[in-house]
C-alpha cells in the first residue's frame, strides 16, 4: 500500500517508542478542533485519486484510479477510470452507481450513505464524526497533520481511520475494517473551491442501461 512520507514517519516513530512525544506535540490543539478547522475551510473540492485495497494478509486485492468532485452538502461525483470505468454520483437526493461495462445503474437514497465515515469527513460534518469516533491529532508539523479516528462503539464499518493533510488539504484517507482489510486513498491535484458547473452532479441514465432501484420502503 502506498503511504505518504508523513504516514511512514508516524509508523516508524511508533516502532521506536516515540508515541508519547507525538501526543505531547499534538496536545496544543484538540484533534476535533483542528480537524474541524481543516474540513470546514472549503465548500467544494476536486482531486485525482489512487485507491489501493489490501486484504488481511497484506496482499493487494484491488487498485483503482480516478477523480473526485464534491460540493457541500452531499453532492459528489466519484469517477473511476482504471482498471474498470465506474461513476458514482450524488445529486443530494439519490446516489447513482453506473457500471458502463455491465450497462447497469443502481439508484439509492442519498440518506443511506450520508452517515458513513468517508461522507462525513469529506462533507466536514465534524459534530457527527465526534458522536461516532474518538479523534486524535497524532502529529502536527505546521505544514502536515495526521489524525487517528477510532470508533466509540462496535457498530461501525471501520475499526480505524487515519487522515493525512498537507498544506491544509487532505492528502490521504486510510480505512481499516473489522476483518483487517485496509484501504488507502491518496489524493493529488487537489483544488479547494474549484469552479463547479450546475450540471456536474446531474446523472442522465444512458440509453439501453438497466436500472436497479435499491430503495427500502
Amino acid at each position: 500500500m502506498y503511504l505518504s512520507s508523513l504516514t511512514r514517519k508516524i509508523f516508524l516513530s511508533s516502532v521506536l517508542g516515540a508515541s508519547l512525544a507525538l501526543s505531547t506535540v499534538a496536545a496544543a490543539m484538540p484533534g476535533s478542533e483542528k480537524l474541524s478547522e481543516l474540513l470546514q475551510g472549503y465548500d467544494g473540492f476536486s482531486a485525482q485519486f489512487e485507491q489501493v485495497t489490501l486484504s488481511d494478509n497484506g496482499r493487494q486485492a484491488q487498485k483503482t484510479a480516478g477523480s473526485l468532485l464534491l460540493a457541500k452538502p452531499n453532492l459528489f461525483r466519484w469517477e473511476t477510470q482504471q482498471p474498470f470505468p465506474q461513476e458514482i454520483v450524488s445529486d443530494g437526493q439519490f446516489i447513482w452507481i453506473y457500471d458502463p461495462d455491465l450497462e447497469q445503474v443502481t439508484k439509492r437514497l442519498a440518506d443511506t450513505q450520508q452517515g458513513s465515515a468517508p461522507a462525513l469527513i469529506l462533507n466536514g460534518q465534524i459534530e457527527q464524526l465526534q458522536k461516532n469516533y474518538k479523534i486524535r491529532l497524532v502529529e502536527d508539523t505546521g505544514s502536515e497533520q495526521l489524525f487517528d479516528l477510532t470508533p466509540l462503539s462496535e457498530q461501525h464499518n471501520f475499526s480505524r481511520i487515519r487522515l493525512a493533510f498537507s498544506g491544509d488539504v487532505i492528502s490521504e484517507l486510510m480505512l481499516e475494517d473489522a476483518l483487517g482489510q485496509r484501504t488507502s486513498v491518496v489524493f493529488s491535484e487537489q483544488d479547494l473551491d474549484p469552479k463547479i458547473e450546475a450540471q456536474s452532479f446531474f446523472f442522465r441514465i444512458p440509453k439501453d442501461t438497466d436500472v436497479i432501484v435499491d430503495i427500502e420502503e
